[in-house]
């Protein structure tokens, strides 16, 4: 299943035949969601979580996941306030996004 949805997992088993593949770049939290997320063909993209998960998604090329994680991101910029806080979350994140 990890194959059927990255490129880069195709290489690292198939080309590299790696056995193993550490994800030690993020958090547990993160590694256990992207690796079920993966497996169950869905994610659900939480806010404090984004980050991470659009960053692995790109890394690994799981193109699914980076559209759901875009996807996410934009919903999110229609529907959030615009108090100071939010304002510098978004335009970390947009920053972030445009340089991956």
């Amino acid at each position: 299943m990890l194959s059927f949805n990255s490129e880069v997992f195709t290489y690292l088993f198939s080309e590299l035949r790696q056995g193993t593949v550490e994800l030690k770049d993020f958090s547990k939290d993160v590694a256990v969601m992207f690796l079920e997320s993966l497996y169950r063909g869905d994610v659900v993209v939480e806010k404090s979580q984004f980050r991470e998960l659009f960053k692995v998604s790109h890394a690994f090329k799981v193109k699914w996941m980076v559209e759901k994680c875009t996807a996410a991101f934009i919903q999110y910029c229609e529907s959030c306030p615009r108090d100071a806080d939010e304002m510098t979350f978004l335009f970390s994140e947009a920053l972030y996004s445009e340089t991956s």
